[in-house]
């Protein structure tokens, strides 16, 4: 699966910077990204809201002035179960759509509505030599929000922040994600390329 998404990355990432020459404007990000995600946690209850810590990567590739198309993914890591020696769950995230932007002096703002998918994998058992069980399940998903670039240069700017508002349809059964949509949100900063 890792292999998979690098190969898919490098690809995109490539295919871009050959569209970049041709004389588009092209922006590639690459940052830190921390997920809200609310699970139910096993036997205990209630809905809690945990904090999944990771990566971004996104490029958007301006089509004309204030509008552009965006290709973003992201993996987070959750916190690792007290005493649970299985692996910590896990968010992976592949979206793509348009993108509207505008600027003032070295400050970029937009707003993107991206559509895709979302993996959520979760572990649990082990506990006393217990075996340990894995649930996964890729799902439609779609995020709304947008952020503001400081640019440094012409070619290298910062993320300030971006925030967006993550919808999912989760099926992945039992007691640590609800079968059924759910609202959570992504805070993501860090350093952006203009090609």
């Amino acid at each position: 699966m890792k292999a998979k998404f690098l190969l898919g990355l490098v690809v995109l990432l490539l295919s871009a910077h050959a569209i970049a020459q041709a004389g588009g404007r092209l922006e590639v990000f690459g940052g830190y990204s921390r997920v809200g995600y609310y699970y139910y946690p096993a036997y205990t209850g209630p809905w809690t809201l945990s904090s999944f810590n990771g990566w971004e990567a996104s490029a958007a590739y301006r089509l004309i002035p204030h509008l552009g198309v965006e290709a973003d993914f992201g993996g987070s890591y959750g916190p690792q179960s007290p005493g649970c020696p299985c692996p910590r769950d896990r968010i992976q995230t592949y979206m793509g759509g348009p993108r509207v932007t505008a600027g003032f002096q070295k400050a970029t703002f937009y707003g993107h509505v991206l559509f895709g998918g979302l993996r959520y994998r979760t572990t649990f058992g082990g506990f006393q030599g217990a075996p340990v069980t894995v649930n996964a399940d890729t799902t439609f998903a779609m995020a709304v929000g947008g952020g503001a670039d400081l640019w440094f240069t012409r070619r290298i700017g910062a993320r300030l922040v971006q925030f967006d508002y993550l919808r999912n349809n989760n099926s992945v059964p039992g007691y640590f994600a609800h079968p059924g949509q759910h609202a959570n949100f992504r805070i993501s900063t860090g350093v952006v390329f203009r090609f």
